[in-house]
């Protein structure tokens, strides 16, 4: 069996406030940080006729995550994943 590994680099533009190990790329995904370091892409959620995205279990709508985000300071590294 082969493995075959995948690397993207995602440039980190957004940041959640009071979620440290979240944040938007510059492709417009949600990212976090798992326990061992490694960059996970989060999926957009549908829950009743609401998208949003889960957070540690929590479960954000759009419109409520808006207000979270604050631009991240620049970076002179990309993330590769």
């Amino acid at each position: 069996m082969i493995k075959r590994y995948v690397q993207v680099s995602i440039q980190r533009v957004w940041d959640i406030e009071g979620y440290p190990n979240y944040f938007f790329g510059d492709d417009k995904q949600l990212y976090r940080f798992d326990s061992r370091g490694r960059v996970q892409r989060n999926k957009r959620v549908m829950i009743g006729y609401t998208q949003g995205y889960v957070l540690k279990s929590k479960f954000f709508s759009l419109a409520k995550l808006r207000p979270l985000l604050k631009k991240h300071g620049t970076t002179d590294h990309p993330m590769v994943i």
